[in-house]
């Protein structure tokens, strides 16, 4: 199944009045505004933006675009701003997108939650190309599965800045050895086993499991997941 790019699909960043409703990459094409299409498009190119970030973003009819979301790699930050306020209809950029605190046990927490979910031959497909190779037995070297990183463009996953950039649905945030599962899947299942996954990383504290299913409605009165955001000292929960 075709994966889904997660931009703007989120709750995490609660600034103004931001729905997933409004901003969301699902709306057919003929009913999405042109701005907003091209923001998001803007947004997607972006060369670094990758599995540990998220974006999110608010078009209001005065042309102004809010940004928000978390970025792992620092100058994102400001390259989404620069690549946004170029866009054609967009009159001013308020910037909210925070940084990730990072630090060498969350750097591998990282590392070690992207090649458990990504080196699954299911989960895979919500990678790029080179994570559905790889879990797929393309391109390992002689120590096996998880011994080399040098091949399809993938880096060695414990030097820091070590971050895969493309067209990911399963978004993981870490803050303070805690896990942030942020996008959306095609079913339960594959929701619950990228939770498993993440939950099997030594040393994780605690994993939120935020992604969201295609297509799922919420019934009147039915419970919903706790809206959490990465924090200094760990996973916030601003919202029940």
């Amino acid at each position: 199944m075709k994966k889904n790019r997660t931009i703007a699909l989120l709750s995490l960043v609660a600034f103004g009045a931001v729905s997933a409703a409004q901003a969301a990459p699902n709306k057919d094409a003929s009913t999405e505004p042109d701005v907003s299409r091209a923001v998001r498009e803007t947004l997607e190119r972006l060369p670094y933006y990758g599995v540990f970030d998220i974006l999110n973003y608010q078009v209001n009819e005065n042309g102004t675009v809010e940004l928000g979301g978390y970025v792992y790699r620092d100058t994102l930050k400001e390259e989404a701003e620069e690549a946004v306020s170029k866009v054609a209809g967009v009159k001013q950029v308020v910037n909210r997108i925070e940084e990730l605190d990072w630090g060498v046990l969350d750097d591998e927490i990282r590392a070690k939650v992207y090649l458990n979910i990504y080196r699954d031959s299911f989960l895979s497909r919500y990678g790029t190309a080179a994570d559905q190779a790889l879990a797929n037995g393309v391109g390992y070297g002689p120590r096996g599965r998880f011994g080399v990183f040098g091949h399809m463009g993938i880096g060695n996953p414990y030097f820091p800045g070590f971050n895969p950039a493309g067209d990911y649905a399963i978004h993981i945030l870490v803050t303070n050895s805690e896990v942030i599962l942020v996008g959306e899947v095609d079913s339960v299942g594959d929701k619950h086993l990228a939770g498993m996954k993440a939950r099997g990383v030594f040393p994780v504290k605690k994993v939120f499991n935020e992604l969201t299913v295609r297509g799922e409605k919420k019934e009147p009165g039915q419970h919903t997941e706790p809206t959490v955001k990465p924090g200094k000292r760990g996973v916030v929960v601003i919202a029940d």
